[in-house]
Order: C-alpha cells, then structure tokens, then sequence
C-alpha cells in the first residue's frame, strides 16, 4: 500500500510539471509569434528602401522630449525691414552675406504646407557634426539668463522664446565625426525609437516634427571625393523638402581641403534648392586664428560662457561668434518664412 502511495504521488508531481512545462512552451510560441508579427508591422509600415549598415556603431546617446505642456506656445514674429537681395555666385561664396538676405517663393511654399501637414513653427532640428552638438551649439538659450547675456541684441528674445526648448534639445542627427554620407543613409541607435533602414535624418524629422532645420556638415568629409559630398549634401535637402522642413545650409569654418572646394559646394546646393545660407566662415574669418583652435576644426572659447554678447567675446572667441551667428540666422530666416506666408495669404 505504502509503495503505491509513493507511485500515485510520483504520478501528481510529474503530471504538475508537466503542466508547468507545456504552459511554458506555449508561452514561448505566443511571444515569438507577437514578435515576428511586430516585426512585419513595422517593416511593411516604414515604406523606406532598404540599405547597406554601417558595422561601426556610434554610442547611443537619450534623447529626452519635452512634453506638450511644457513646449512654449508659437508667437507672431515681429516684422523685420525688407533686404534687397543681391545676385549670388557660388564660386564668390566668401562674399556672401553672413545672413540670408531672403527667402525663395519656394521654401515660403515648403514652409506653409509643413504647418498644413503637422511641422511644429516652434521647433527646429540640428543636423550636424561635433559643432552642432548640444549644449555647445545654441544649447545655452535654453538656460535663462544665467546661459546668455543678449547684450545689444535684445530684440532675438523673441526668438529665443520661440523656438524654446530646441536650442538644447539633443537631435538624433549630431555626432561626432559624423559625415553627410553617415547622415543620409542609415542610424546608430540601439533602441526602438528609429526604424529600421531609417536615416537619422528621417528619424529625427519624424520625431520632432521641426519646421526649419541646420544642416552642418563637411569637416569630416573632406576625406572622401568631393562628388560623394555633394550627392549626400543634395540628398539631406531633399529629404528636409520632402518632410515640409526648411533646411538652412552652413558654411564651414575650417578650410581642411586647402581650396575652399567643400563651402562652395555648399553654397552651389544652396542656389540649387533656393535654401537659406548661413555664411559661417566670413562671420569667423576675422577672428584671431579664424576663431578656431589649434586643430583647424572646433571654434575657440572663453571657459565661462559660450554666449556672452554683452562684451569683448564676439572679437575673440569663435563659439560666441557661431552662437550669436546661428540665433540671428534662425531669426532671420523665421520671420522672412512668416512675413512670406502673411504677404501671400493677403
């Protein structure tokens, strides 16, 4: 009797685990099924072409969004007075202006139907290499006024409360030693946030939703054939006009390739696409070492503000220079857009 008791619970104990067993089998199948299911979701819902993956992976950076109720409300631009445009040649670059003096029919055009299509008038994107890079890169607007002093360039307030919380956001499409080549064809990021076979670009438009983006670039290309710049540069505005994204192109600062072959360039696609230039370069060029450091590539600093305009800094320092540079381009480029949508909605 004592034998088949022992039998009978030998019985129960292996028809639990069983049970134990078979529960979790199942549970496996459903979650690889769900899994494969996400999967084909998600990749039939990307619609983007598939391309070859970069094997050298940057480090993920978090980038964390400011909700709805803590972005600022869009305010109506003050009217600036109109600039007469002047003609523009690519291979004369360096005599830009340092801002845009106008904005073509087209971009006013891009600009109004990103408004229409969902685009935020409040928010812009960095896409760019270490020199677009928060916080050093326009990041101290965001910190009141212990980050700037505006000096007698009080009037870009109003532009700083604009576009809050942009300046110091972290964009999906800075990094360091990045490549216009990097940016336009695949992302870095090891996380659930970016498609796959997304370019950081499309990534960090569809994120953030900007109306006007800086696209900063070609430092780190001039190691390849220029032709191989210009195909990407060409491509990342196209792909800002194809989301309704105003892109501003910018001048590099440095002169790496020895003939200046790169900013025209930039400044040809700038004619091409009737995109905003930002003339970084002349705005650096009369400082001492062309504003930049030892290593011909980052802008010099003072150690205790990157955004004082209130002295001797804009003499000096290529940062302040970039810094105040970039607001009054944002600026500029703001209310032309919405002095052009007012005029041809009258």
């Amino acid at each position: 009797m004592k034998q088949t008791n022992r039998m009978n619970k030998r019985i129960h104990i292996l028809g639990g685990a069983a049970i134990i067993l078979g529960a979790i089998l199942a549970g496996l199948v459903l979650s690889i099924f769900l899994s494969n299911n996400h999967r084909v979701r998600a990749s039939q819902t990307t619609d983007l072409p598939t391309v070859t993956l970069i094997s050298e992976m940057i480090p993920t950076h978090t980038t964390v969004l400011p909700t709805e109720t803590m972005m600022p409300s869009p305010v109506v631009p003050s009217a600036i007075p109109t600039v007469q445009p002047t003609a523009l040649s690519a291979a004369d670059w360096k005599n830009w202006p340092i801002l845009p003096e106008r904005v073509s029919t087209k971009m006013i055009d891009v600009y109004r139907a990103g408004q229409e299509n969902g685009n935020k008038a409040n928010r812009f994107s960095k896409v760019g290499d270490s020199n677009s890079i928060m916080p050093s890169f326009l990041g101290c607007f965001d910190y009141g006024e212990n980050g700037y002093k505006l000096g007698k360039y009080a009037d870009l307030e109003e532009t700083i409360k604009q576009f809050q919380w942009s300046f110091s956001r972290e964009s999906r499409a800075t990094a360091n030693g990045i490549t216009a080549m990097q940016l336009d064809t695949y992302h870095w990021y090891e996380d659930d946030v970016c498609w796959p076979y997304e370019s950081a670009t499309s990534c960090e438009y569809r994120l953030w939703q900007p109306s006007i983006s800086f696209i900063a670039l070609g430092t780190n290309d001039v190691y390849m054939p220029l032709a191989e710049f210009d195909k990407h540069m060409r491509s990342l505005v196209q792909k800002s006009i194809d989301r309704y994204v105003v892109p501003i192109l910018v001048t590099k600062a440095d002169n790496l390739e020895g003939d200046g072959s790169f900013n025209q360039a930039i400044a040809q696609i700038a004619l091409d696409y009737e995109v905003p230039l930002w003339n970084l370069w002349r705005a650096m060029d009369p400082l001492p070492g062309h504003g930049l450091r030892e290593n011909d590539v980052h802008p010099t600093f003072n150690n205790t503000s990157l955004c004082d305009f209130s002295g001797d800094d804009l003499q000096t320092y290529g940062w302040t220079v970039r810094n105040l540079t970039g607001l009054q381009a944002l600026d500029r480029v703001w209310h032309l857009l919405n002095q052009g949508v007012t005029s041809s909605s009258q």
